[in-house]
């Protein structure tokens, strides 16, 4: 993590941009970038202390699984419909109980950010797989 961190974070300062008067579009994965790997060296010296074999549960590797399938479908349809498709998955499969009406205000509230805060604001260039190729 520390490494994939690092590449974001040189990507972000060097070819993006980070702030001239306002956030440019590497001001994002720059931060995400020194946050993963802080957290990377972080976690690494805690396995250190840690002793035995590690117990992996159902819960762990849906999660795994739910982040492998955003990378795939990010390749496909691109990140924002991934976003949308990831989080109305979750409510209406892994939590079950959430009814339509709090699962099309989250979606609206996701797009707002999404669309308002990212892609406006910090002008974030979002992957839009195969979509790419009809623009």
């Amino acid at each position: 993590m520390a490494a994939v961190g690092a590449v974001f974070a040189y990507i972000g300062f060097t070819q993006l941009g980070f702030w001239e008067k306002e956030p440019k579009p590497g001001f994002f994965p720059s931060i995400i970038g020194i946050v993963l790997v802080i957290t990377g060296i972080l976690a690494f010296f805690q396995t250190l202390k840690e002793e035995g074999q590690p117990d992996y549960n159902k819960n762990e590797l849906s999660v795994i699984l739910g982040g492998l399938s955003v990378i795939v479908l990010t390749f496909i349809i691109g990140l924002i419909p991934t976003a949308f498709l990831f989080v109305l998955f979750w409510l209406k499969v892994i939590e079950k109980d959430v009814p339509w009406r709090d699962v099309i205000v989250i979606e609206i509230i996701v797009a707002i950010i999404v669309v308002g805060v990212f892609a406006g604001w910090l002008q974030v260039q979002f992957p839009w797989g195969l979509f790419e190729l009809l623009m």
